[in-house]
């Protein structure tokens, strides 16, 4: 029996990882069930793109990037995948290669002269744009999206309930909040976390395995879940997953 991949990203995100997944792993089920709808907010949106011409962003998102309806600026990125994006659509990107504190390092070695606009969701952690501020670059935080819950869908409780092993890759702690609040069943459970952070909103989920990536970037995690893959198919072997 395959194990199943189980994909909870919102859309654009899973179906990225959705074909990175199968181009490594191959042997796998993939089932997406997005638990966060993205929204962009279109009175912020427009608002943005008549901003000052001479300023850079902060992207610590993909969906940050896509908020954006401006011209191409100096951008600052969290990561390589979001660089990646931003220059695609026409940015100056640099990427931190890691996480907000990676990326505040990487704003105060470069000591940009303009305006910084922060383009995040109405759902976040830290406080990254205070820190800026604090060290006295001008700065600005702008929610230009929401990330609404979305409930399970129906290949996902059935997954959820059946006996093939399930890989579940888990991105921010708020992901991981909602997919423990939403699962239900007892198939063999095996966690790709982006960072210990995930640890804590799990806690009371019963699963058989928990990787923590060494780096949080898209390719270290397609490397855990391609390990947690070949771990599901022993299960298998072993008659443990059924």
């Amino acid at each position: 029996m395959q194990p199943v991949v189980l994909i909870t990203r919102p859309e654009a995100e899973a179906q990225r990882l959705a074909e990175a997944v199968t181009a490594r792993a191959g042997d796998v089920r993939i089932v997406i069930s997005p638990l966060q709808e993205v929204v962009f907010d279109a009175a912020v949106l427009a608002d943005l793109a008549a901003r000052d011409p001479e300023c850079a962003l902060i992207f610590t998102s993909r969906n940050g990037v896509r908020s954006w309806r401006g011209g191409a600026r100096v951008a600052y990125c969290v990561g390589d995948a979001t660089a990646e994006l931003a220059r695609a659509a026409g940015h100056d990107a640099m990427s931190a290669d890691g996480n907000a504190e990676d990326l505040k390092a990487l704003i105060l070695r470069e000591n940009p002269g303009v305006p910084l606009l922060h383009l995040r969701g109405r759902n976040h952690r830290g406080d990254l744009v205070g820190a800026l501020q604090a060290a006295g670059l001008r700065a600005e935080a702008i929610e230009a999206y929401q990330q609404r819950p979305c409930p399970p869908t129906p290949q996902a409780r059935a997954a959820m309930t059946g006996v093939a092993p399930i890989v579940a890759p888990l991105y921010s702690p708020r992901s991981a909040r909602l997919f423990a609040d939403a699962w239900q069943g007892d198939a063999p459970l095996l966690i790709a976390a982006i960072s210990p952070m995930i640890l804590p909103q799990i806690a009371g989920l019963k699963r058989i395995r928990v990787e923590i990536a060494a780096h949080p970037g898209s390719e270290t995690m397609l490397g855990v879940v391609t390990g947690l893959i070949a771990a599901a198919h022993q299960l298998e072997t072993r008659g443990g997953g059924g």
